[in-house]
């Protein structure tokens, strides 16, 4: 019986051959990243930071505030903008309770705070300073490469150590694609982020050991192969299932993307993206870089 998604035939077979066309793969990688790089050096030179860092990680105020019923959340930016805080950002967190996040120094809190409470009711407020943020930075990188490194001695011991060091490329790839997805459109950063990082990592792990395993597999089958015909049968055999996993997976993402782009603009996107990355580097980055290794 022909597979069908939403009555269209899926692809039988990958409609390219990636190892031959591998170096194209790579290239396109690194130009985005490289992109990614210069709008880091456009934004510093525009607003003194590379990434669009939120306050959890340059330091700020979380303000919760309580509307009346008649006012939303673009009410309070407006408020919000009018007390001169300069790209608020709004999240609702309850039925007339929002949360203002906003870049503001400890000095100018209480004249905006005094703005605040002349049209809204401010409940809480919490404040990060610089050495908070920096400790945050710290930690983010720090779990993000514990994570790696792990995963390194793991699908070592578990593989190879050839494999596993094209695994934690491949998620390093995912990750500074990201991040530089990120500084294209200088979308704000925040704690979350550093959640979509490392959900990312164990997402697209799942798919590039699935394509690594089978590589392992047709090498016992066929130890006369080549590393290239071992690699490209291997993907073949994975893409159909590594591509059907990924819309489904990705369908939830995008409907995050669509709701609640507002109040989490970098989970959501990170996700998203994370997924089509994650997708694209299991299948046509992980196992190539074996074929320019030697396997």
């Amino acid at each position: 019986m022909k597979n069908v998604w939403f009555g269209f035939p899926l692809f039988s077979k990958l409609p390219v051959e990636v190892v031959k066309n591998r170096k194209k793969f790579y290239t396109a990688s690194i130009v985005v990243i490289l992109v990614g790089f210069l709008f880091m050096g456009i934004n510093y030179a525009r607003y003194h930071e590379p990434l669009n860092l939120g306050v959890d990680f340059s330091g700020g105020v979380v303000f919760t505030v309580t509307l009346p019923e008649n006012k939303d959340a673009s009410e309070l930016t407006r408020i919000a903008l009018e007390a001169g805080i300069h790209d608020p950002i709004v999240r609702k967190s309850g039925a007339n309770e929002y949360e203002l996040r906003a870049k503001i120094d400890e000095a100018a809190l209480p004249t905006v705070r005094e703005s605040l409470q002349a049209s809204a009711s401010v409940t809480d407020e919490n404040f990060v300073g610089p050495s908070v943020a920096s400790s945050l930075i710290k930690n983010a990188v720090l779990s993000l490469t514990v994570a790696l490194l792990a995963l390194l001695v793991y699908i070592s011991v578990r593989f190879r150590f050839k494999y596993g060091l094209a695994a934690v490329l491949a998620l390093l790839h995912d990750v500074l694609v990201t991040i530089s997805i990120f500084a294209i459109f200088f979308i704000p950063i925040n704690s979350p982020f550093v959640a979509v990082l490392l959900i990312l990592v164990g997402y697209s792990l799942q798919d590039s050991i699935v394509v690594l395993d089978r590589v392992r597999e047709n090498r016992k089958l066929n130890s006369k192969a080549s590393t290239a015909e071992v690699v490209e049968s291997a993907i073949h055999s994975v893409f159909r299932r590594s591509l059907n996993t990924s819309i489904t997976t990705l369908i939830a993402a995008l409907c995050l993307m669509i709701f609640a782009y507002r109040f989490l603009p970098d989970f959501t996107t990170g996700l998203t993206v994370g997924l089509i990355t994650g997708t694209y580097s299991s299948i046509f980055i992980a196992a190539s870089l074996l074929v320019d290794w030697g396997e």
